[in-house]
C-alpha cells in the first residue's frame, strides 16, 4: 500500500504539472494571437479613420475627382499616416492613381519595401471590412499594408491600397507588452496550482481510496461466492484458490497482457457459479450421470452467465464462466465452438481447470497422482485441448503442482491475495 501511495502522489503530480504547463502555453498562445490581432487590428483602424476623414469630399466619384485635390490630400494622409505608397483603384480594380513620398526618408523606406515585394499581396476586400497585411522584414523593419473600400452608402467607389512604416519602438513596445502579459499569466497559473493543489489532492486520494475499498469489497465478494461453490461441489475451496493460481501462472507463461489476466482471475473464481442453480442430487451425485442429468449439469454454463448479467463488473468473467467447457475439436458446450473461435482465456482456463480436477478429490472420485493427471491431458491434446497452450502448461505444470501441494491451505491463500493485489489494487 505504501508503494501504491507513492505511485497515486507520483501520477498526480505529473498530471498537475502536465496540466500546468498546458493551460499556461494554451493560455500564452491565446494571448499572443489576440494581442497580436488587437494590435495590427488598432494600427488599421488608426488608418481607416484618417482615410474616412481625408477623402470624404472625394466619395462622390473617385474618377471625376481633380488630381490635384486627390494628390493633395492623400499627400496629407501620408504624411500623417507614415505611408510611403498609395495606389487608388476604382470600383473595377483599375488603378486610377499612383502615389509615392517624397524625401531621403520615405524614398529609403520605398526603396527597402521594394527590395523585398514578395511580402506584399495584393488583397482586393470583398466587404466593407478593411484588410491588412502586417509586413515584418529580415532587418527588423515593419510596415502595415492596408486595403481599403471606399463605398457612398451601400454603393462601392474604389479601392485604396497602401503601405505605411510602423515605428520599430511601437512593435517593441508591444512585443514587451505581450512579454509581460504572458508572464503575469503564467505566475498567476502556477500560483493558483500551488494553492488548489492540496484540496484536489486530498479529494483525489479521498476518491482514489474509496475505489480501492469498492475494488477490495468486489474481490471480496467474488472470492466468497466462488468458494461457496467449490465448497459445495468438492468439499473444499482449495480448488479456486488452484485453479487461480495455475491459471494466473499459466497466463503469464503465455505473455497475456495485465487486463486479460484481471479477466480471467474474476473468471477462475466465478467459473462454476451457475452450479448454484444445480441440485445436489446431480451436483454431488457420486457415480456418473446420465444423459438426462449431464443435459441438467450443462445448464450450469448459462445459468451462470445469466447470473452476472448487468454487473459491468463480473461480466469480465462472462468468458470463462460460458466457454470453459468448449472443446478444441468442437464437441463441447453450450455452442460448439472449436479451435479459435473459443476465447483463448477460456482455452487456458479449460486445461488448469481439469488438471485440478484430475489431481485433487472430487465427490465423485479419489485423487490423481500427477504423472496420471499429464498422462490424461496429453492423449487430449489438439482434441480438448488448444495443443500450443497444453504444451506450454506441460511445462511448467511439475513446478506448479509440487509447489501447489506443497502449501497448506493458508498459504496457498495467501499468495493468491498476493497476486490479486499486484494485478489489481497497486
Amino acid at each position: 500500500m505504501l508503494l501504491q501511495s507513492k505511485n497515486i502522489v507520483s501520477s498526480f503530480l505529473i498530471r498537475a504539472l502536465f496540466a500546468m504547463v498546458f493551460i499556461s502555453l494554451l493560455s500564452s498562445v491565446s494571448i499572443y494571437f489576440f494581442q497580436k490581432y488587437s494590435f495590427y487590428t488598432s494600427l488599421a483602424d488608426e488608418i481607416q479613420e484618417h482615410v474616412d476623414r481625408g477623402l470624404q469630399k472625394h466619395h462622390n466619384n473617385l474618377k471625376l475627382a481633380s488630381e490635384k485635390r486627390i494628390k493633395e490630400d492623400v499627400q496629407r494622409l501620408m504624411m500623417e499616416l507614415g505611408f510611403v505608397s498609395v495606389e487608388l483603384y476604382d470600383n473595377t480594380k483599375s488603378e486610377i492613381y499612383s502615389f509615392t513620398q517624397e524625401g531621403n526618408w520615405y524614398g529609403d523606406k520605398l526603396e527597402m519595401i521594394k527590395q523585398h515585394d514578395a511580402f506584399i499581396v495584393h488583397d482586393f476586400p470583398q466587404s466593407k471590412k478593411m484588410r491588412y497585411n502586417f509586413i515584418e522584414l529580415p532587418n527588423k523593419e515593419y510596415f502595415l499594408q492596408v486595403f481599403y473600400p471606399i463605398y457612398k452608402s451601400d454603393k462601392l467607389l474604389g479601392y485604396i491600397e497602401g503601405i505605411s512604416y510602423v515605428e520599430p519602438r511601437v512593435v517593441n513596445r508591444f512585443k514587451r507588452g505581450i512579454f509581460v502579459t504572458i508572464i503575469i499569466v503564467i505566475l498567476t497559473v502556477v500560483i493558483f496550482s500551488l494553492l488548489i493543489f492540496p484540496l484536489i489532492y486530498f479529494a483525489y486520494t479521498k476518491l482514489n481510496r474509496n475505489r480501492l475499498e469498492l475494488l477490495s469489497s468486489n474481490i471480496m465478494a467474488i472470492n466468497t461466492l466462488g468458494n461457496a461453490i467449490a465448497l459445495r461441489d468438492s468439499d473444499t475451496n482449495e480448488h479456486n484458490y488452484r485453479v487461480t493460481l495455475y491459471a494466473i501462472w499459466l497466463a503469464q507463461e503465455l505473455g497475456l497482457k495485465r487486463d486479460e489476466i484481471k479477466k480471467l482471475i474474476i473468471g477462475a473464481f466465478l467459473h462454476d457459479v451457475g452450479k448454484i442453480g444445480i441440485s445436489d442430487t446431480i451436483l454431488l451425485k457420486g457415480g456418473k450421470l446420465d444423459e438426462n442429468e449431464f443435459e441438467v449439469m450443462q445448464e450450469h454454463v448459462l445459468k451462470g452467465v445469466e447470473l452476472i448479467k448487468g454487473n459491468s463488473w463480473l461480466e469480465a468473467s462472462k468468458d470463462i464462466i460460458l466457454y470453459h467447457h468448449e472443446r478444441y475439436d468442437g464437441k463441447g458446450y453450450p455452442n460448439g465452438l472449436s479451435a479459435e473461435q473459443i476465447p483463448l482465456s477460456a482455452r487456458i482456463f479449460s486445461v488448469v481447470d481439469v488438471f485440478d480436477a484430475l489431481s485433487s478429490k472430487r465427490p465423485y472420485k479419489e485423487a490423481y497422482d500427477y504423472a496420471r493427471s499429464i498422462e490424461i491431458l496429453k492423449k487430449e491434446r489438439g482434441s480438448h485441448f488448444d495443443a500450443e497452450v497444453l504444451d506450454r502448461f506441460l511445462g511448467i505444470s511439475n513446478r506448479l503442482y509440487l509447489d501447489i501441494t506443497l502449501k497448506s491451505k493458508e498459504l496457498l491463500k495467501e499468495e493468491l491475495d498476493s497476486l490479486i493485489k499486484a494485478y489489481f489494487l497497486d
